[in-house]
């Protein structure tokens, strides 16, 4: 399986990850300089990006000697990144804890599992709109739908504030570079407003969905104050949608590059749960997060001073030869498959996991079985991307099929 091209520049600019991410770098940086240091004209001490497997792990999972505050974000040069120390990605204990215990009532099994039917109708509902079609945008016309509906469903946003809810979204977040700091504050601003009326809605009106639930919900005589319920709101819309649309769009892509695989998953269904966890090690759609050191200590025997950042590199551990066998591959029955694509272990494992799996395995199952002759447009190496050091991520993506099944 091809990997990206190698590419100079700073690992903190988006404009490295243009073409994908640089996995022949990161081999280098695996086999010689596991725990490598980067200078940052914003940083004055730099910081580390951690590239082996094992590595990862440890840092991800000692909660204590590494912290989130202020953001686990790796900024760009000059890029202010204050707006998102709120988030519930950027809280340490207790604070996270708490908000966590509240927000994951929301998320219980009974809930996930509930979602089942409705995904399986929205992705046949999307999947027979292009029946009279032999060509499409595979992010946009096909795995960007399922994610944003799912999420809506669950969050209780009505069906015709839909796309104005993901338009601001993605202008919020910024992956693509044409949108101004200015225009990025403004969705963030009508995002919280959008948020603020939609929980005044259900205040007057509850429903069973997850605002209302966390409306609701209390901890300890404590309840999310309307700030903590808007930045929630943003941050589910961006992490909820983003990522397992993501997932999709690039595991589509290399199920239609390894055809041997994809053949032996249409042939045999019940690899789907083993192909999904393969396809998030193999795409990685979260690519890098930081972590502050709050004490001295080590990684991988290199010294870390206290408050130096930390940046663990996904991708790179997913593809490390030490933990799994012919990493460049996709493998759709690999098994153990102890992949870091929802986070290493730790109090920060994403919250949305089970979700985000149940998804990828109603719309791969849609693909695997509908689609007849899916075949690329192009070389993915041509694609447009995201402009991220967070998401790693296709902008675009033709294809086209030689017919559709019921």
């Amino acid at each position: 399986m091809p990997t990206s091209t190698t590419t100079a520049g700073p690992l903190h600019d988006p404009v490295t990850y243009a073409r994908g991410f640089p996995h022949e770098r990161f081999r280098a940086l695996r086999d010689h300089d596991a725990v490598s240091h980067h200078d940052h004209p914003d940083f004055a001490s730099g910081y580390w990006v951690v590239a082996r497997h094992a590595d990862v792990q440890r840092v991800s999972r000692d909660a204590t000697t590494f912290r989130n505050a202020p953001h686990p974000f790796l900024e760009e040069a000059g890029q202010d990144q204050s707006a998102t120390s709120g988030l519930l990605i950027s809280l340490d204990a207790p604070d996270h804890v708490k908000q966590r215990k509240l927000i994951n009532r929301g998320f219980t099994p009974r809930r996930v599992s509930d979602l089942t039917d409705a995904l399986v109708a929205r992705v046949n509902g999307i999947i027979d709109s292009l029946r009279t079609r032999r060509e499409c945008d595979l992010v946009h016309d096909l795995a960007l739908w399922l994610p944003l509906h799912v999420i809506a469903d669950l969050v209780g946003v009505p069906e015709e504030d839909r796309e104005r809810v993901f338009r601001l979204t993605e202008r919020t977040f910024g992956f693509d570079p044409a949108v101004s700091l200015e225009e990025r504050t403004q969705a963030a601003v009508e995002m919280f407003a959008y948020a603020d009326a939609l929980c005044e809605e259900r205040r007057r009106h509850p429903a069973d969905d997850l605002i209302s639930a966390l409306l609701d919900a209390e901890l300890d005589g404590e309840r999310l104050d309307q700030m903590q319920l808007d930045l929630f709101f943003m941050l589910l819309q961006n992490a909820g949608s983003e990522t397992t649309r993501n997932l999709i769009t690039s595991g589509t892509v290399a199920l239609i590059q390894a055809p041997d695989q994809f053949d032996r998953l249409r042939g045999d269904l019940s690899l789907l749960p083993t192909a999904i966890e393969e396809l998030l090690r193999f795409t990685s759609p979260v690519m890098l997060f930081a972590r502050s050191a709050m004490r001295d200590t080590e990684i991988g025997g290199q010294p870390i001073a206290a408050g130096e950042r930390v940046v663990m590199a996904y991708p790179s551990a997913n593809r490390d030869e030490r933990a799994f066998a012919d990493p460049d591959a996709v493998d759709v029955a690999r098994t153990p498959n102890e992949h870091v694509a929802f986070g290493a272990g730790g109090p920060h494992y994403c919250l949305g996991a089970s979700l985000a799996r149940l998804e990828a395995k109603v719309m791969f199952e849609a693909i695997a079985t509908r689609f007849q002759g899916l075949a690329l447009e192009g070389d993915p190496a041509d694609f447009p991307r995201l402009h991220s050091t967070i998401i790693d991520g296709f902008a675009e993506v033709p294809i086209h099929w030689q017919a559709i099944d019921e």
